[in-house]
């Protein structure tokens, strides 16, 4: 193992980690407000993971800015995550061969 494998295993994991963390802060934040604006609204937060609480946030922005910038923060982080893992990963494979 060389400096750059370690670099890319932690970049990796530390984006994959705060994404996942900032998703489930935003989730949080989202899906207990959501049963008090009624069943229409809290029916696609609960069924649908990640859009649902997108939607609700988006729909009462006022409110729930916060929550959907941290939920919109934690997706970006964790496709950047599988970005770098399967773009970089291979060139990180063949450097080490």
């Amino acid at each position: 193992m060389d400096a750059g494998f370690t670099a890319f295993v932690f970049v990796v994991a530390i984006l994959a980690a705060v994404g996942a963390s900032l998703l489930l802060v935003g989730y949080v934040g989202t899906l207990p407000a959501s049963f008090a604006f009624g069943w229409k609204n809290w029916v696609p937060t609960l069924l649908l993971p990640i859009g649902g609480p997108m939607w609700f946030a988006w729909r009462h922005w006022s409110d729930f800015s916060r929550p959907g910038k941290q939920l919109f923060a934690g997706v970006v982080l964790i496709l950047v995550a599988v970005l770098i893992l399967y773009k970089g990963g291979p060139y990180i494979v063949d450097r080490m061969a």
